[in-house]
């Protein structure tokens, strides 16, 4: 996926992974790539992965287990 340069790198990784979440790509209890992988597939630093991360988590999309890796939970109601 190439990102926009005119939009936040982080908004449209988080975009991407929720609209990876919608379709099935990552079903719920998935672990995520890491943020190295994230990285090098979107060519980014890893403070902007974290904070796609960090979007995510806040949304409730997923959860992270420190040292374990982040998980893709049951959309909330």
């Amino acid at each position: 996926m190439e990102l926009d340069p005119t939009r936040a790198k982080w908004t449209q990784i988080a975009v991407e992974i929720e609209r990876r979440i919608d379709a099935g790509v990552y079903p719920v209890g998935t672990k995520l790539p890491g943020i190295l992988a994230l990285c090098a597939e979107f060519d980014v630093a890893q403070v902007t992965a974290r904070k796609a991360l960090a979007d995510l988590r806040e949304r409730r999309l997923i959860r992270t287990e420190n040292g374990i890796g982040s998980f893709v939970t049951e959309r909330p109601n």
